[in-house]
């Protein structure tokens, strides 16, 4: 059995091995959302939980303080088409101004993947969002899945994992895997709380997102 260091080391094949295992159970997890979101028992329970993201039942206002939205309204922006472009292109450059054109390949191809993954699923899909009386920031297009929770998840995990190729220690692997992770699942949350998608629609996006992820970087990983 491969030694627990080796599970968070991209140039192993214990990790290859892992990345295998979770592409195939995030495929399954959209599916099971996928079949979910039209059943009455999930859209019963994404109606509860938006319900309860609302202060006394008011739509207009997300529970909390006004503090608490305005810091998840700039945590969705980090999931947006424009920001993510950006530090893909920037992050891209970079790669290949160090010479590592195949790094700077995936993360271009992931990135690009995951916005038509996003249009061509939401377009089969067609789900609409939550009421626009429930919704604290603007929204455009189908709604299932969400397109930031696919994007952030698949580009952030993009960027862990050459981060994680890159490093020499153990400690430093699993901070980059472990920020990706977890700047995906805030950029998520961010767009439930907000009311901008139902919350099918973001695991929907992060099971897709983070399958088409593992996907490029199997595909285009250097074998050892």
């Amino acid at each position: 059995m491969p030694k627990a260091r080796h599970l968070i080391n991209p140039r192993t094949e214990g990790f290859a091995l892992a990345a295998v295992l979770g592409l195939g159970l995030a495929l399954v997890a959209f599916q099971d959302v996928a079949d979910d979101q039209n059943e009455a028992d999930g859209q019963a329970s994404d109606w509860k939980i938006l319900k309860a993201l609302r202060t006394d039942g008011d739509p207009k206002r997300p529970l909390g303080p006004d503090w608490v939205k305005e810091s998840l309204t700039e945590t969705s922006a980090l999931g947006g088409l424009a920001v993510l472009a950006g530090a893909t292109a920037a992050v891209s450059g970079g790669l290949l101004i160090a010479g590592k054109r195949r790094e700077a390949a995936i993360l271009a191809a992931t990135f690009a993947g995951a916005l038509a993954l996003s249009e061509g699923l939401k377009n089969i899909f067609k789900r609409g969002r939550p009421p626009a009386e429930y919704r604290a920031a603007e929204a455009v297009n189908e709604s299932f899945p969400s397109g930031h929770a696919l994007l952030s998840a698949a580009t952030f995990l993009s960027l862990g994992l050459i981060v994680a190729n890159a490093a020499s220690g153990t400690a430093l692997r699993a901070y980059a895997l472990a920020c990706a992770a977890a700047g995906g699942a805030a950029v998520g949350f961010s767009r439930i709380y907000l009311g901008v998608h139902w919350t099918n629609d973001v695991l929907g996006g992060w099971a897709a997102g983070s399958a088409w992820a593992a996907a490029c970087w199997l595909v285009g990983r250097k074998p050892t």
